[in-house]
């Protein structure tokens, strides 16, 4: 193993901002496969999950190719637990950055120049939060490495051009987006499964995918947001990952007289949960609620490359 420090910008007393990036390099040639964790600093499951894989990694010795994993790209907001750093940026919407600008846009540039030069494919690890339950895949434009995941749903069409994904994909490196965090939402276990099955999907581990030999395939999504403030309440039998029935599903509650000031349901069959904030929260205007997806097929889970 390798060990490599991206440096951009400088923290108060003049140092610089560090990125750590850990390589796997195998005794035959192989795919190059990124696995990128920590851009949002409130996901912190995807950073245990990525120090998990390189402690796997860090056992075998039949990798082929090349792994490089960035377990924590976003240092300034995992510092303080935000999804935004220090410069109220959200780095996963900077992309591809600029060597000149605000420290969000200058760790972006790094991280864009330094997978560019290391990497064929990256998969960004995303996670659960304390607050909100998470379990898909974003894909941009090959669904087949993002069903590579295993075990999580695939999200078509649902990309943004300054996501780290999207400028991968517009330079040929294939790259998905993987949300885990679902019925065991306090466990990494899905986080590193998960990307296990990419390396094993790539070619980087000779050994079978630990996955379905289908996951679903969804283009249309419903997003919940709240419009009122007050505490978010749903109903118990609601977990994400599974199929969400027809009926009334949750609730705005106001706070000084307990009364419901806007409710929500569930009016159409076929719907998996794909997102749900924590029953017993309290929310504002804005505030994401749920989201339900609508699978419109199956999309195969590679083998072994």
């Amino acid at each position: 193993m390798t060990e490599r420090e991206i440096k951009f910008a400088s923290r108060g007393d003049g140092s610089p901002w560090k990125v750590k990036a850990f390589t796997f390099t195998g005794s035959s040639p192989g795919p190059r496969t990124g696995i990128v964790a920590g851009i949002w600093g409130d996901k912190p499951r995807g950073v245990l999950a990525a120090h998990e894989v390189i402690k796997i990694l860090m056992e075998r010795k039949d990798l082929r190719g090349s792994v490089t994993v960035l377990p924590a790209v976003n240092p300034g907001a995992l510092e303080i637990g935000q999804r935004i750093g220090p410069d109220s940026l959200l780095l996963n919407r900077r992309f591809p950055g600029s060597p000149t600008g605000f420290l969000t846009d200058q760790n972006a540039h790094h991280l864009t120049a330094f997978l560019d030069e290391t990497c064929d494919a990256v998969l960004d690890l995303h996670s659960s939060t304390p607050t909100m339950d998470l379990n898909y895949t974003y894909d941009f434009g090959c669904d087949s490495f993002s069903a590579s995941f295993g075990v999580l749903p695939v999200i078509l069409k649902r990309t943004h051009p300054t996501q780290l994904s999207s400028v991968m994909a517009g330079k040929g490196i294939i790259s998905c987006l993987a949300e885990f965090g679902g019925p065991e939402k306090n466990s990494i276990k899905d986080g590193v499964v998960g990307t296990l099955n990419v390396l094993r999907a790539r070619g980087n581990l000779d050994e079978p995918l630990e996955a379905p030999t289908h996951v679903d395939l969804i283009e249309e999504v419903q997003l919940v947001l709240s419009s009122s403030s007050g505490i978010f309440v749903h109903r118990a039998d609601a977990d994400v990952s599974r199929p969400i029935s027809v009926g009334e599903f949750g609730s705005v509650i106001n706070v000084q007289n307990g009364h419901s000031v806007e409710n929500f349901e569930i009016n159409r069959d076929g719907g998996v949960l794909l997102m749900l904030s924590a029953s017993s929260v309290m929310v504002s205007p804005g505030t994401f609620l749920f989201m339900v997806g609508f699978p419109k097929g199956r999309v195969r889970v590679p083998s072994t490359g």
